[in-house]
């Protein structure tokens, strides 16, 4: 085999050496019981106005991270959620910062909404103020009422081989938030 042959030969080794480790998707760490990482749609509508983004939400332990995207994929905003702030970088570079997750939505959607409360919300798991709470035959929840918000639970199913909640809807006043999730990833218990 020439000089020039083998070079040519070992460039096309390396070249899908490289395709195969770019194809690899990087390992992620299991999730632990409780843990859970979802996509879907959102749909905000107030009075006159209706927003319509792509959503992923992960929960880790006592941290939320929420990314929400326009359809063609630029991001508006990135919200980090834990117990002791609420934190949301804006699309445009803009941050804002609270202790009160219903404060801080207020102020950059307009609209006072519990973001800590709505990842338990997302699994219809009723918080400690949850109220009139209406289940089916098989136990799921159909509607419940909680911190002022009127739940209603109208998917289930198999999203990704998961039984949970598929379309999610929160009321309050003029206000209406709708979740459509298109897939879950939950943690095992260890």
């Amino acid at each position: 085999m020439s000089f020039g042959r083998r070079i040519s030969a070992a460039l096309s080794l390396a070249a899908v050496a490289l395709l195969n480790a770019c194809a690899t998707a990087p390992q992620q760490a299991p999730l632990r019981a409780g843990d859970y990482s979802l996509s879907g749609r959102v749909l905000v509508r107030q009075a006159n106005r209706a927003d319509v983004l792509r959503l992923n939400w992960t929960h880790l332990g006592m941290r939320d991270t929420v990314r929400l995207e326009t359809p063609l994929g630029q991001t508006v905003a990135e919200l980090q959620l834990d117990p002791q702030r609420a934190h949301v970088q804006l699309g445009d570079g803009r941050a804002f910062e609270a202790a009160d997750d219903v404060a801080l939505a207020e102020q950059v959607i307009g609209v006072p909404l519990p973001l800590r409360q709505f990842s338990g919300w997302l699994r219809a798991e009723p918080g400690a103020s949850a109220v009139a709470i209406e289940r089916d035959s098989d136990a799921r929840i159909v509607s419940m009422r909680d911190s002022g918000w009127l739940l209603s639970y109208s998917g289930y199913g198999a999203v990704e081989s998961v039984a949970g909640p598929s379309l999610i809807e929160a009321r309050q006043g003029d206000v209406v938030v709708r979740v459509k999730i298109e897939s879950w990833l939950h943690g095992v218990v260890e």
